[in-house]
């Protein structure tokens, strides 16, 4: 796919709580381009960080744009891997609804089928884990970007989620799985400059009740929007991946990870 047309859009951002502005337009590179002040680099030439809730981009001079895996789901959920360049002013990606569920159509109505970009492949098993092995993000060989993920939280119990890529599939069951958090963690995350700008209109929170506005989209959603992130989080890559994914109670700190051990192989 290629984007056609400007999308701009703002909001507060989830962990600063302040006001970000996001604008997302074409052009000629051929690769996805992140943008920060005067600075310009691909995705795939820039420092990763997935430590403090989210994932992080570090540019060269230290300037970091937080939370930034919603926003480059929705881009390489919906099949685009070049001809982008994203300007983000604030510091921070908008929360916007807690998922890629608004920007995700926007991007397909604003954009149009073209060349493929060459997918990198999985020739052989790649691993990361965290020190005891008990959380894990493994690729293998596959024909196209296969996802097996398994979470596991305290008032929700197991959840397994197993996906194919495809644009189609991931409007229609991965784009609107909200982010979330447990409530017993609000207030040390706030206490670190977290969650500052997280609301039950962008988050579900989890605790003796599950708060959701309107409801759980579908039961598993919280697996669902792990997958989001994870999609987002590959797009370090800079280029579609053909692999089967099987990720169990990992995060942003194991998917950026395993993205960089992919990049290096």
């Amino acid at each position: 796919m290629r984007l056609t047309g400007k999308i701009t859009f703002e909001g507060v951002g989830l962990h600063s709580g302040k006001s970000c502005r996001v604008m997302i337009e074409p052009c000629e590179a051929h690769e996805v381009m992140l943008c920060c002040g005067e600075d310009e680099y691909p995705l795939r030439q820039l420092m990763t960080e997935g430590t403090n809730r989210g994932s992080d981009y570090i540019f060269p001079n230290g300037e970091r744009v937080r939370t930034c895996e919603h926003v480059l789901s929705a881009i390489a959920g919906t099949g685009i891997y070049s001809g982008v360049r994203i300007f983000v002013e604030g510091g921070e990606m908008p929360a916007l609804d807690g998922c890629a569920r608004t920007l995700s159509a926007q991007i397909l109505r604003q954009s149009e089928p073209s060349e493929d970009v060459p997918a990198l492949e999985v020739s052989s098993p790649v691993m990361v884990s965290n020190d005891d092995g008990t959380r894990y993000v493994s690729a293998f060989p596959s024909d196209k970007l296969h996802i097996t993920y398994i979470v596991e939280y305290e008032n929700v119990g197991v959840q397994m989620y197993d996906y194919v890529q495809s644009p189609e599939s991931y409007i229609a069951d991965i784009a609107g799985a909200r982010t979330f958090a447990c409530e017993r963690d609000i207030e040390y995350l706030r206490s670190k400059g977290m969650a500052l700008g997280g609301s039950l209109d962008n988050a579900i929170l989890i605790g003796d009740t599950i708060q959701a506005k309107g409801g759980l989209r579908w039961p598993n959603e919280f697996v669902r929007h792990k997958i989001l992130d994870l999609i987002g989080d590959l797009a370090s890559i800079g280029k579609p991946l053909k692999a089967h994914i099987t990720a169990v109670r990992a995060g942003h700190e194991l998917h950026l990870m395993l993205a960089d051990k992919l990049k290096e192989e």
